[in-house]
């Protein structure tokens, strides 16, 4: 499947955008961090109508800050594009505290938290605040949600011929359930991807594969290959190291154990001339 990469959004590791990342990944500057709790200041959902926007909880906040980056980097409406949002954790605040009220003898749980609880309730959010009525498609796969929703958004770009979103996000647990699921970082990597491309754009080629012996996609940075190893997210970040240096490169992203994508990029020749 061939692709062109037509916008990027970035938001995590203590960077707020997609600009600031690519700086850092270029220079090989280590990333920085964020406390979960003060995650929230650095969010915006103003985008949401005022109802939408009480409710919505960090992890939507983040996944549309990603968003909103990367369509306005591609220039595109973004009511016209088919998504893939994509999530190992969900919204971890409110999962946590839905088990601790289950833990409760009156075992009540907010309806607000509630519908945040469900795995589509970004898309959905997404869906509202730009008058979407494409279809979506929310994903978890563990520690592989970032290869099978890049996945995803593929197939659906080239089998539908048309430019698509595709964001995966992640939220650290808080206590005690970090412990379990140690995600030391908040991260959300978004991408317009379109089917095709010319020589002049970024270009993305990937196909499925058992061979991923010839690709090797530690991070230089120890910092930043910390993050790959340990964020679902920031499995992309090897692409995104690619993309920010102008530099050729396969990679592989597993999809189990036996089987994954095997990924080359080459960028485009008016951006990195």
């Amino acid at each position: 499947m061939k692709l062109s990469i037509r916008g990027v959004g970035f938001v995590g590791a203590g960077l707020s955008d997609w600009l600031e990342a690519r700086a850092a990944l270029s220079d090989g500057q280590p990333p920085g961090h964020v406390p979960l709790e003060e995650l929230g200041r650095a969010l915006k959902a103003d985008r949401l109508p005022r109802t939408e926007r009480r409710r919505a909880g960090k992890s939507t906040r983040l996944a549309m800050t990603a968003c909103w980056q990367a369509v306005e980097d591609a220039g595109v409406d973004p009511a016209t594009l088919p998504m893939i949002f994509a999530s190992s954790t969900g919204d971890t605040e409110v999962l946590t505290h839905s088990c601790a009220a289950l833990a409760e003898p009156e075992r009540a749980i907010s309806p607000i938290r509630f519908h945040n609880s469900v795995h589509n309730a970004p898309s959905g959010y997404w869906s509202i605040a730009v008058g979407s009525r494409e279809p979506a498609t929310a994903i978890a796969a563990h520690g592989e949600t970032a290869a099978v929703g890049l996945l995803e958004a593929a197939m659906q770009a080239v089998l539908e011929h048309r430019p698509v979103l595709y964001v995966v996000h992640d939220l650290p647990f808080p206590e005690p359930l970090c412990q379990v699921e140690p995600i030391p970082e908040a991260m959300a990597i978004a991408l317009v991807l379109a089917p095709g491309g010319a020589s002049s754009d970024d270009r993305l080629e990937l196909v499925h594969t058992s061979n991923c012996e010839y690709c090797d996609n530690t991070m230089d940075e120890a910092g930043w290959e910390h993050l790959r190893a340990s964020v679902p997210a920031a499995r992309l970040l090897p692409l995104l190291d690619a993309m920010a240096r102008g530099e050729s490169r396969s990679l592989f992203l597993g999809l189990d154990s036996a089987a994954g994508l095997a990924l080359t990029y080459k960028p485009g020749e008016s951006t990195h001339a």
